[in-house]
Formats: structure tokens, sequence, C-alpha cells
């Protein structure tokens, strides 16, 4: 429909208002020649010829102008930009040693999981065959010196085991048993009667017999267990028939403690009837014999047994299994 340019009430606005005019006006062109005051989208406002640079005071481009009213002017329409998404950087994968590579000794990478940091992907070095079998034989001997150590001091301190050489025990105990002998029971009391002991005849010299040197009796007995002391000197096996203070006497095999007989139940058979006594036995000592009173070399044929000779008390029979008991 077109548009009655005669009507100046038809509600249209005034041509000299903001919005420009669909037909152009012919005093604003001379020859082809721009209108100083209307620029190429007929907007009025000062041009290039007024002295004003383009973008100055009043030229706002080619943005257009917002009337009091509300409704924006026409004018050229500017291709709009639309914003270019950022383009994803491709990650290279990942590339992981071979087992080959680790066994040279590559490194795995850097970071947390690699590198020359504390992680599980430091550098892994695989040891040569002569360093392995080095450490092995390095970790073998250092097992055997620590379980040499602690065999010595149980065998020094605690408990070390015996073969019965002949029989003058029998029957408790016959030849070829072995035996274990308890050494801690006379650290806290002395020989009773009835007790079977392990000691070193003959007893030694009086001055080891008599020191009183703390460290003298833990170094001997470590000594002994290395066969470096007590060379001279051969174990027996007895049992304590008396201790200190008490006078024992033998009348026809039969053994009498201060005038009273003894009943010996471990005593199976006594065929002995040989008179002995009566011997005061000293403080500090025991008088011990063998159960085979007939075929024992005992305290009747070299006296009392000092109790620092004595190595330990028997307890128990431990091979052969069928022999296993406590004693």
């Amino acid at each position: 429909m077109l548009e009655d340019r005669n009507d100046k009430d038809s509600g249209l606005a005034d041509p000299s208002s903001s919005e420009p005019s669909s037909e152009p006006d012919s005093k604003s062109f001379d020859s082809g020649a721009k209108s100083p005051t209307s620029d190429a989208g007929g907007r009025p406002g000062k041009g290039i010829e007024s002295g004003q640079p383009p973008g100055g005071e009043g030229d706002r481009g080619d943005i257009p102008v917002t009337p009091p009213g509300g409704v924006p002017q026409e004018g050229p329409m500017l291709p709009q930009e639309v914003p270019t998404p950022p383009q994803e950087t491709p990650v290279p994968p990942q590339e992981y040693p071979t087992p080959s590579e680790l066994a040279e000794g590559s490194k795995v990478g850097a970071g947390p999981g690699g590198g020359e940091g504390n992680g599980p992907g430091s550098k892994t070095r695989k040891k040569s065959p002569k360093k392995r079998a080095l450490s092995l034989i390095i970790e073998i001997v250092v097992m055997l010196i620590i379980a040499a150590m602690i065999a010595i001091l149980i065998q020094s301190f605690a408990v070390k085991a015996f073969m019965i050489p002949s029989s003058s025990m029998s029957p408790t105990l016959k030849i070829g048993d072995r035996v274990l002998v308890d050494r801690v029971t006379f650290y806290f009391r002395k020989p009773r009667r009835g007790d079977i002991i392990v000691f070193r005849y003959p007893p030694r010299e009086g001055n080891s017999m008599n020191s009183s040197n703390p460290f003298y009796w833990p170094l001997e007995r470590i000594g002994e267990t290395l066969h470096l002391t007590n060379r001279g000197s051969t174990p027996y096996i007895k049992r304590v028939v008396a201790v200190g203070g008490e006078t024992v006497e033998l009348k026809k095999g039969k053994v009498y403690i201060n005038g009273k007989e003894v009943k010996e139940d471990y005593l199976k058979s006594n065929s002995d009837t040989s008179d002995f006594g009566p011997v005061r036995v000293p403080e500090g000592h025991v008088f011990a014999m063998g159960d085979n009173r007939t075929a024992s070399r005992d305290s009747r044929s070299w006296g009392t047994v000092p109790i620092r000779s004595i190595i330990g008390r028997a307890f128990l029979i431990w091979w052969p299994l069928s022999r296993m008991k406590t004693i």
C-alpha cells in the first residue's frame, strides 16, 4: 500500500523527525553528490564535509539512534558476528612403557605417577643377576648369624641337650638317650634331694668356684657352650641324694640321711650291698650317686659336688620318641 505524503495529519511521522522518508529529497542531492547533512542511510547528522571526523561527537556509527519514543531508527543491517566456539585440542594418547622397557630401567613419566618423584612410577630398575646373588648370600649369612646367636644364648642360659654315654643311671636313663637340661631352675633355688643333675668333673679351680665377678658366670657359660672353657672336665649326670648340712650313710646298699633310712622309689632294683660313710655334706655342695649303684662312679669315689659346678637339671627325655617322658 502506498502512503499519502500530502496528508500531514495521516498519523505518519513528520519528515523532519528522526525517521527518514522512503523517497529521497531532490534538494538533498546535487548531481549525485552526498548531502552534507545526511549519511548513507539517510540519517540526519554531520557529515564528512562538516569538518567532524567519523566517530566524533554525534556520530554513532552504524548503531541506530533510539528516539525518545523508543522506536529505533531504520538503518542498514550489519551482519551479526556469531562467536566461534573454541576448538578442542586433541589430547594425544598416553604411552605406557613395555615390560622390557621397565626391565631396562626406563623412566615411566613425570609427575605423581612417574618420573623422578617418589610415586609408584619412579625409576624402576632390575637388579643384575650378580647383585641379586650377592644380596641373597648376604641375607642368608645374616640369618645364620642371628640363628647361631639365638641358639648360643638359649643353650647358655635356658636349655641345653645332652646324650647319655653310660649305664650309670639305668634303668632311669639308658645309653643313647638324649635329655634336655634346664639351666634356669637353679637361678632361683638350690638343688634338692631327688633332682637329676648334670655337672662337670673334676670341679673347676678354686678361683672360678669362688668368683664374685657378676660378668664371670655369663661369659663362662657362653664359653662352655662354645667349648672354649672347661675342656678338661667331663659332664656327668647323677641324682642328688643329700644336700649341704646333711649326713649321708649307706648300709648294705640302703641310704640313710641323718640316721634315717630314705625310701628311694626311683630305684627299680638295687643289688648293691656295700657300706659307705657316714659323711657330712658341706654347705654349697651336694652328694650325688647314680641309680645303677653297682656300675656308677660318683660321690662315693671323688667326693661331694660343688653347686657352682652344676650345669643344670635334667627334666625330659626327648629322644628316642618311644621313650619321651619327664624325669
